[in-house]
């Protein structure tokens, strides 16, 4: 490739005004030595959490003209092979060649991913003095253990999301008012809107249907781009698969099984071998479009033979493709509770006592703090129904003593209270203040 062409590109990133942003809550802190992947789902706003970081920059003294930053889906570079990626250092160090080993410069690579055999390019970088990586992709494999090899253990990585309800208030300008009856109502009245229409950064501000519509489009993309086309080996057939998927979003929030799927798949004609399921599952689990949540067990053996429940990346996405009714309401709110628990860091298991009560999230803080670490959450949209009360506090109350449970919860649309039940003590919680502490 032209080195002029990319001495054009680092130029015109430098020059470029960047957009208004929405603060994220995800830290950016690049260890030394290493590369730091922002992963997650498509236009879950990883590019503009790349900005926001340059905004950083910028703020403690950082000239402009110390970011080389390249975003991998210019049309300018589809045809660049990883043996030519040295150009881009060259072509910057052609511009600046006074900053080589003397000032700290910011390599910021969106969607490298795309140029097969990237790693090494990565690794070559971190070896020149004062660069630092930041690479964004829509992939899983950034986390796994096939890059760690590949980059040598040189890259940290932090999953990004959509938007959490924090953000989601930061966004409209709303304040964190959680005293006041008038900022305690306008909280859940956000909530609400939350939850109708999911975390996506760039659909936030338009009208119902048109915001259906676009939800359809990402998750078409996603499927294409990152399941299909990432795959040819497999020749994945677009029909077959969207009868899978389908089969697992009507399933968010639920107990799902990959054999019994596979089956109700071949009575309606469809035939699917169930590990051919399982390595699709695994694909959309790399594009973080679906997660599934094991039972709460330190035998491999047992959490292998209890069946999993499936959360999507947005709830709101996950209603807008499923056909007929979509997603019921209380099942979407579960999902949201999920996912503000994995944003938060926790390992997150599902649980059923001996009595077959279901604990909905197992959340285990990360090792090496004190404790069991486990903290036990129920899910429920609202507690009016004597009989569900019931049943969510026995459920909690039976298995707090054998998990040895640090803290229970109930999280609901508006119910607020602490009480003791079977000796447990049990914070019952309403969402929109829970989300945002």
């Amino acid at each position: 490739m032209e080195i002029t062409k990319l001495q054009t590109i680092i130029a015109d990133a430098q020059n470029k005004q960047l957009p208004e942003l929405t603060k994220r809550s995800l830290p950016v802190t690049p260890v030394g030595n290493m590369s730091f992947a922002i992963v997650g789902a498509r236009r879950c706003g990883k590019t503009f959490r790349t900005y926001q970081y340059m905004q950083e920059l910028y703020s403690k003294g950082v000239s402009p003209k110390n970011i080389c930053r390249v975003q991998f889906n210019d049309h300018r570079l589809q045809k660049l092979l990883a043996e030519e990626l040295d150009v881009i250092d060259q072509a910057y160090f052609s511009l600046f060649p006074e900053k080589r080993g003397r000032e700290d410069v910011y390599f910021i690579f969106d969607e490298i991913h795309r140029v097969e055999g990237w790693e090494d390019y990565v690794l070559y970088l971190l070896e020149q003095p004062r660069c630092s990586v930041l690479i964004t992709g829509s992939t899983s494999k950034l986390l796994t253990g096939e890059i760690a090899s590949a980059l040598r253990g040189k890259n940290f990585s932090r999953e990004l999301t959509p938007f959490s309800f924090l953000e989601f208030v930061r966004h409209y300008g709303v304040e964190s008012d959680i005293v006041s009856s008038q900022g305690r109502a306008s909280l859940l009245k956000l909530l609400q809107r939350y939850i109708e229409q999911g975390g996506f950064p760039g659909l936030l501000d338009l009208d119902v249907r048109l915001h259906h519509e676009l939800l359809t489009s990402y998750w078409d993309t996603m499927i294409l781009r990152d399941i299909i086309e990432a795959h040819p080996e497999d020749n994945i057939s677009i029909v077959s698969f969207t009868r899978f998927l389908y089969a697992l979003l009507a399933r968010i929030s639920c107990p799902v099984t990959i054999n019994r799927i596979a089956t109700n798949l071949k009575q309606e004609g469809v035939k699917f071998s169930s590990e051919t399921l399982y390595k699709y599952m695994h694909y959309l689990q790399q594009a973080y479009l679906l997660f599934p949540v094991e039972f709460f067990s330190s035998s491999e053996k047992v959490r292998g033979q209890n069946y999993r429940k499936i959360y999507a990346v947005d709830w709101a996405l996950a209603d807008a493709v499923v056909p007929a009714e979509g997603v019921h309401p209380t099942r979407q709110f579960e999902n949201m509770v999920y996912l503000e628990l994995r944003r938060r860091g926790y390992g997150v298991s599902y649980y059923r006592t001996r009595q077959g009560y279901e604990i909905n999230f197992v959340a285990t803080d990360r090792k090496g703090t004190a404790g069991s670490g486990r903290h036990l959450f129920q899910v429920c949209y609202s507690l009016s129904d004597p009989d569900v009360r019931e049943r969510e506090l026995r459920a909690l109350g039976k298995a707090a003593s054998h998990l040895e449970a640090e803290s229970c919860r109930v999280i609901t649309l508006n119910s607020e209270e602490i009480l003791e039940y079977d000796g447990v003590e049990i914070k019952i919680e309403p969402a929109w203040k829970w989300l945002l502490c």
